[in-house]
């Protein structure tokens, strides 16, 4: 019994419907339930992904915190290592520098101070200090005083002074805790291999500024606190002193652990300052990553339901397209039914579909061609070679016209129009292209220009006059054919003939650094600068409009087929002066 119900519901789902309907819910069945399976198990290791990756993150900030304090702390050793090696303080505190006064000796150590260590731009240095230790030469300066001076501050101790270490005070206000970078000055004699304490430097830094944490830009507070305390296990930096009492709840050995370790509302985790050998617990609210974990997770229902969509539009369109290729084929068998055996277009695709769809086509075609009768074929194939007839020109006979002109014109002793016919006859050999390719010589291409100027100095009435440059071992070099009449075209059309005087036209052709350079010179009307930019811009660019009003066709076609064939290094160079004439520069490879 139940198997026949599970038959019917069978048969009404998927196979009284529509294959359309069909695909959709056998699709959907096979792709959103394992897609909602998969989100159920998703959900149990979320939150141990998202804490991995909020750990990993503040591992980050600890990285980059540490390695910022370990550089500053090179930095300073540096510094205090140049202020020991420096030879004039050595000289100064040694009363060797020549100077007997002990102010100006203390006034030019200060100075070598301040050049080591710019005390006024760094935020976190609060002074820089060397006491003297040599008793017999005192010295007075804002950066040097004697060692006996220093027993009247209040830092002073004298085991500080047994060891080069480092110390932290309060400072006189009991505002700021002071952090000294101490070292003494040895001067090593080679002479008798002895060495002194000449001086004690003292380097003070500002604990707040330097080992202060981010600040959020918004809320104004850090985005985490920081202790440090030193080799002796005392504070010497606390952002928070709410979190001090960490240091009495747990033993430094378990926070020191390199792993995050909770506390309250916050997670701590350490780390050294090598250079100091400073332990550093960065402490990170619970409430932060609790939020930030939350945040996370939330992030992906959007994904989820994105997902969903997306699975179910696939589905649509995919069956969609799927049942639209046999809506298609059942179409055409319907049109051949009412006669009609034009092959329309053929069904994408490889499989089953494709295949029975070509095998319809190719049915279809056979069938038409027996239908068709042979004289229809008969009278298109007459029809098609009488229109391939009137197409046919015969280019000899403008060659015999030509000519023709060129006797009559004899025959009435007007020798100049023979010239002319003589010259276009040669312009359009060439420009037929019957004996050349798309390279010709130099030569060549400067014949075809030397036919065009005769022809523009008859009309003009030799308003101009043409200078040739050209290297002898130039004229066997092969460059693009049409690419130099165009160039001396717009030069005499758009330059010298505005002109009010008679001009010079010269046309230099030489070789340089492997290219062959075609200089075309017209001391015409030129162009002002602006005009200048916008032609060079019209034949450089690829759109066709990109300046209107130009006219230079002629110049962007040349400099677009020299670009394309030759490459983007090469192509014309346009300058120009208004009133002075223009200069049209082609670069072109040597081949």
């Amino acid at each position: 019994m139940l198997r026949k119900k599970i038959k019917k519901w069978w048969k009404r789902c998927f196979q009284f419907n529509s294959i359309f309907q069909q695909l959709v819910w056998a699709t959907l069945l096979i792709s959103v339930l394992p897609i909602l399976s998969g989100s159920l198990l998703f959900g149990t290791k979320a939150s141990r992904l998202v804490e991995n990756m909020i750990n990993t993150s503040y591992s980050s900030i600890v990285l980059q915190y540490m390695s910022d304090m370990n550089k500053k702390f090179v930095e300073y050793q540096n510094c205090m290592s140049l202020i020991s090696e420096n030879a004039i303080i050595r000289d100064n505190l040694m009363g060797e520098s020549g100077e007997e006064n002990p102010y100006i000796r203390g006034e030019q150590v200060s100075l070598e101070i301040s050049k080591t260590i710019h005390l006024e731009t760094s935020l976190e240095l609060r002074n820089c200090m060397i006491y003297s230790n040599i008793s017999s030469e005192p010295i007075y300066g804002k950066r040097v005083t004697t060692l006996n001076n220093a027993s009247i501050e209040g830092w002073y101790l004298k085991e500080r002074l047994e060891k080069n270490d480092s110390f932290s005070y309060w400072s006189v206000d009991g505002k700021n805790q002071i952090l000294s970078l101490v070292q003494w000055m040895i001067y090593v004699d080679p002479r008798n291999f002895s060495s002194q304490k000449i001086g004690f430097l003292k380097l003070d830094i500002d604990t707040g500024k330097l080992f202060a944490p981010a600040r959020q830009e918004i809320e104004g507070r850090y985005l985490y606190d920081i202790l440090v305390i030193d080799n002796k296990n005392e504070l010497i930096y606390s952002s928070n002193d709410v979190y001090n009492k960490i240091l009495t709840d747990i033993s430094v050995d378990l926070l020191s652990q390199n792993q995050m370790f909770p506390y309250g509302d916050v997670m701590v985790y350490s780390d050294r300052i090598e250079k100091q050998d400073y332990q550093v617990f960065f402490l990170f609210g619970t409430r932060q990553f609790n939020r930030e974990k939350n945040d996370i997770l939330l992030s992906y229902l959007p994904i989820f339901f994105i997902t969903i969509l997306v699975v179910v539009a696939a589905v649509y369109l995919f069956t969609r397209k799927f049942s639209s290729r046999i809506e298609l084929l059942v179409h055409k068998i319907k049109l051949a039914e009412t006669g009609d055996l034009t092959v329309t277009e053929a069904i994408e695709g490889r499989d089953e579909i494709a295949v029975l769809d070509k095998q319809f086509n190719h049915m279809l075609k056979k069938l038409d061609k027996l239908i068709q009768k042979n004289y229809i074929q008969e009278i298109e194939n007459k029809e098609s070679e009488l229109r391939n007839l009137q197409l046919q020109i015969n280019p000899h006979f403008l060659y015999n016209t030509l000519e023709t002109i060129s006797s009559m014109a004899a025959i009435s002793k007007m020798f100049g129009i023979c010239d002319i016919c003589e010259k276009l006859g040669e312009i359009f050999r060439y420009s037929l292209g019957k004996n050349y390719g798309n390279y010709v010589t130099v030569e060549q291409e400067l014949h075809h220009v030397q036919n065009y100027i005769f022809i523009q100095k008859a009309r003009f009435g030799n308003k101009f006059e043409v200078s040739y440059q050209v290297e002898p071992d130039v004229k066997e070099g092969r460059i693009l054919r049409f690419i130099l009449q165009p160039i001396v075209e717009n030069a005499i059309i758009h330059g010298l003939g505005p002109a009010p005087a008679n001009g010079m036209l010269e046309i230099s052709i030489f070789q340089e650094e492997g290219c062959i350079l075609i200089k075309v010179t017209d001391d015409g009307v030129g162009m002002t600068p602006e005009k200048v930019e916008e032609l060079t811009a019209y034949i450089t660019h690829k759109e066709k409009n990109i300046a209107g009003g130009i006219q230079s066709i002629g110049v962007r076609n040349v400099n677009q087929r020299i670009r394309l064939s030759c490459g983007e290094e090469y192509g014309i160079t346009i300058t120009s002066e208004k009133n002075r004439g223009s200069c049209f520069l082609i670069k072109l490879p040597f081949l």
